[in-house]
């Protein structure tokens, strides 16, 4: 299969996403129907049956590893087994939690900005687009499509866009006359700064890079919420882009000198005393990472696994050197909250009110750190529940027995080219899980969930074999088969929400 990659380098393209929305249709918004977490709440209340002195893998019968060689599908082509083994709080009791969404402080910024760029010459890249190559370049797009009469809006559009284009580059052109030819003078602090998104919105950001020019080797870009004048979902016509409010405050720092390409997954190699490829060992990655997070003052966020990654040039094709990434988790009286490299949406996936879930990693090799991503950091407020009554894992393996099929089963059209599609799940976690409240991209909860992770295998008629998880970038990585609710055993949907 075709490798899926993103670049370190190309997170300005990233940033224009998340400030204007994606080009789409003008569309209605659907609401998307949320469980009733009022209920979950009430069930959640209810008498527990757990006897006092005992851990939660004792009172709810949670054996040490599960072994399901061949759950029941449709098709011959398509097949699910589990052989795994089962994490559980070493706990008696898990609790739920009300939660929101926060954002970064300036504190955080400057810290991150003397710890990773000390010793660094770096510029604002918030000016970049005022440069004068960039505005040649948009002047240069514009008149081209003027040119061939290649309207935005497809054919047969009118040609009002032409007089928009031109009073465009005329503006441009004005503009262009006193444009800087680079980022001008050294950053001297990190300040997060006010700004205007696409759609009448503002934002604090701050972002910095290591030349004035491209290319750029090393990059830290910080960003909060941004605040629109309405809640509603708009249609832009002139950009042919959707704005909502969105909740991903997010921080990233990559420095591309030693590994310049993208990092794709090897292996997990978290409970390996030494590997081959890299002198530091997957301890001492953990303890950089805690270190790390100490002088950032980073506080509630814990270490969870060392997956060992390795460069991918897709430039040349070639892969090069090692790395590790290590995934951070927040945690919450001890207990480690799980989140899916994905968001929850109000409306629908692509111009709805959007909420990532938390997640940080930290990437290095032998020299030092070489990347660390922060998205959507919490707030975790009150209980809401302190003692959760949970469901025996009978009846939670019950439900996975049909879901994991349910949930996975690809279209017989999907299957056509291949001789076997394999799910094998390899661990089984019980852990918190962030989910919204209704219509909601802000609050939300903190409940026990189920997770169940594993590999996808596509297996050729001619026998080639490709696996999901070494064909994806490593951020990419941590996608449940299926997520349960450990209180009232239903499916967990990591798009929609609870």
């Amino acid at each position: 299969m075709t490798r899926k990659a993103i670049s370190g380098l190309v997170i300005c393209t990233l940033l224009l996403g998340v400030l204007v929305g994606c080009a789409q249709e003008n569309r209605t918004l659907t609401p998307i129907q949320t469980k009733d977490t009022e209920q979950m709440i009430v069930t959640a209340s209810q008498n527990t049956t757990e006897l006092v002195g005992q851990t939660l893998q004792e009172s709810l019968g949670v054996p040490v590893r599960v072994e399901e060689p061949n759950l029941p599908t449709k098709s011959r082509k398509f097949s699910v087994a589990i052989s795994a083994d089962i994490s559980v709080p070493k706990t008696d009791q898990l609790s739920i939690y009300k939660v929101s969404s926060a954002e970064l402080s300036e504190a955080f910024v400057a810290n991150a900005f003397d710890y990773f760029c000390k010793g660094q010459t770096m510029y604002n890249y918030g000016k970049l687009t005022n440069t004068r190559e960039q505005i040649e370049g948009r002047i240069g797009m514009m008149q081209r499509d003027l040119d061939n009469n290649d309207s935005p809006d497809g054919p047969n559009s009118g040609d009002a866009w032409r007089k928009e284009y031109e009073a465009e580059i005329a503006r441009l052109k004005t503009e262009l006359s006193n444009a800087p030819e680079d980022l001008g003078e050294p950053i001297q602090s990190a300040r997060l700064e006010p700004d205007e998104a696409a759609g009448g919105g503002t934002y604090d950001r701050f972002m910095a890079v290591n030349a004035t020019k491209y290319p750029f080797t090393m990059e830290l870009f910080a960003w909060n919420n941004v605040a629109y004048p309405t809640d509603e979902v708009r249609y832009i016509e002139g950009m042919d882009t959707t704005v909502a409010p969105r909740s991903e405050a997010s921080f990233h720092f990559n420095d591309t000198r030693r590994i310049s390409g993208v990092l794709f997954r090897v292996k997990d190699v978290t409970n390996e005393a030494r590997i081959a490829e890299l002198s530091t060992t997957p301890a001492e990655a953990m303890a950089k990472s805690t270190s790390l997070l100490d002088a950032l003052g980073v506080s509630g966020m814990k270490p969870y696994r060392v997956i060992l990654a390795r460069e991918f040039d897709e430039n040349t094709s070639a892969t090069g050197k090692y790395a590790y990434f290590v995934q951070v988790c927040r945690t919450v009286d001890g207990i480690t909250v799980l989140s899916p490299y994905a968001r929850t949406y109000v409306g629908g996936l692509d111009d709805g009110h959007e909420w990532a879930y938390e997640t940080l990693d930290i990437r290095m090799d032998d020299e030092g750190i070489i990347g660390m991503n922060w998205v959507s950091p919490l707030t975790v407020g009150a209980v809401e529940v302190e003692r959760a009554n949970l469901l025996p894992f009978s009846s939670i393996l019950d439900v996975a027995k049909t879901m994991l099929v349910v949930a996975n089963e690809p279209l017989e059209s999907d299957l056509n080219g291949y001789d076997q599609v394999a799910i094998q799940i390899d661990r089984i976690t019980l852990s918190l899980q962030r989910v919204p409240n209704a219509d909601s991209i802000n609050d939300g909860l903190l409940i026990p969930a189920w997770n169940f992770y594993g590999t996808q295998r596509y297996i050729l008629a001619g026998g080639t074999e490709t696996q999901r998880g070494l064909d994806e970038p490593i951020d990419s990585i941590d996608q449940p088969f299926l997520s349960i609710n450990a209180i009232d055993g239903t499916v967990i949907d990591k798009t929609h929400g609870y």
